[in-house]
């Protein structure tokens, strides 16, 4: 059966104002050593700042998931670091206790709301980000209805689903949407359910 928006964990229940100041001091002091990938635009520092914001509060909202279920999550990143991550965010715990690397990627719809999000989107993963488990963070702007949402916001934010490296591998890959990169030739709805990590998890 196909993921559908009520698949999706909403992020306004997992991220306190605190894992927002937390997350807003990492990135100041990250900012400055980001560089932009070659497939992707030029970003000015403001819209460098607001990625990364968003990135940074994705990883931890899966981690408030996970370990809110019982679940082993730290993350993998040195938040100190000037140079990039190892690739993957966050580090979990399988059921045979051997760790599974997790790569936690966080995109943004100006157009479409949640209940729309998993049939029209694709996850955010080249061919060469894909680690054990991968997971899909999804924020989206509220346009039309009030109050207008015009910036990410935790109440229009949810941790969508999450997939192994083997299937978003297994697929092909098509030029996302505005950019030069190619991400797996799927929809957010081929992705499973955060609930069925769940029982893969110690």
């Amino acid at each position: 059966m196909p993921l559908s928006a009520e698949d999706a964990i909403p992020l306004r229940g997992l991220v306190t104002e605190e894992l927002v100041q937390t997350a807003a001091i990492t990135c100041a002091r990250l900012l400055p050593h980001v560089h932009d990938r070659a497939d992707l635009h030029g970003r000015d520092p403001l819209e460098r700042y607001h990625n990364l914001l968003m990135g940074e509060i994705a990883e931890l909202a899966v981690i408030a998931y996970l370990t809110g279920q019982g679940r082993c999550a730290v993350s993998a990143v040195d938040k100190a670091a000037t140079i990039p991550d190892a690739g993957h965010d966050v580090v979990l715990r399988r059921r045979d206790g051997t760790a599974a690397r997790c790569s936690v990627k966080s995109s943004l719809s100006y157009h479409h709301g949640i209940a729309a999000i998993p049939g029209q989107f694709r996850p955010a993963f080249n061919s060469r980000e894909p680690r054990d488990i991968n997971v899909q963070v999804y924020y989206h702007y509220n346009l039309r209805s009030e109050p207008r949402t015009t910036v990410a916001a935790l109440a229009h934010a949810y941790v969508i689903g999450w997939a192994p490296e083997r299937r978003l591998l297994g697929s092909e890959f098509a030029v996302y949407n505005g950019e030069r990169r190619r991400v797996a030739d799927l929809r957010l709805a081929d992705l499973s359910p955060m609930a069925e990590l769940l029982p893969l998890l110690s």
